[in-house]
């Protein structure tokens, strides 16, 4: 018997990144800036100067040389996380797209968690000593999923945005992410 197509048209991606391999590339002179300009939309820009903001100050190099800019970012391993998840999630949600990889851009999938925006109105708990916790913040909002989405942008002339389903796991030196879209 031949078999039947699946009843919903429906594309899945997938990328795993090891974090040694982004950690070197962001340690080349300058290659952080152009990292970021080349796979984050302008939101994830700003996502990302707010969220790492204390790192990006600019220290002085130590062992000042020609060849090194007299000031250079900290890079640090929750930055270096943090990229390498956008990374691997704009990734998988480019396989996923219904024309493949090929067909989108870095900047035509953007990654986002809901409620990073309103972060100014979230209730803040502390989960501190009384849970056995360290003090740690966590920030929490009635009705608002913590789970990053993925969003496929409609590019203008009419089209909308679409919405993809996202998982990223991080675990050691890997980040994994799969992207499920509606082709």
């Amino acid at each position: 018997m031949k078999p039947i197509p699946f009843p919903l048209a429906l594309n899945i991606g997938t990328d795993i990144v090891h974090l040694p391999r982004i950690t070197r590339l962001l340690q080349r002179t300058n290659y952080l800036t152009r990292f970021t300009r080349r796979i984050l939309s302008d939101q994830e820009q700003l996502d990302f100067q707010t969220r790492f903001k204390d790192t990006l100050t600019l220290y002085p190099n130590r062992h000042a040389s020609p060849s090194l800019p007299p000031f250079t970012p900290i890079i640090t391993p929750d930055m270096t996380r943090w990229l390498a998840g956008r990374f691997a999630a704009k990734e998988a949600a480019r396989k996923a797209a219904p024309g493949g990889a090929a067909a989108l851009g870095w900047k035509d999938v953007v990654v986002r968690v809901p409620g990073d925006s309103e972060m100014d109105n979230a209730t803040v708990l502390d989960m501190g000593n009384s849970l056995g916790g360290n003090g740690v913040l966590a920030a929490a909002q009635e009705g608002t999923s913590r789970r990053p989405e993925i969003v496929f942008l409609g590019g203008g002339e009419g089209r909308p945005d679409r919405l993809g389903q996202l998982s990223i796991s991080h675990d050691g030196e890997y980040v994994v992410a799969t992207v499920l879209a509606a082709g």
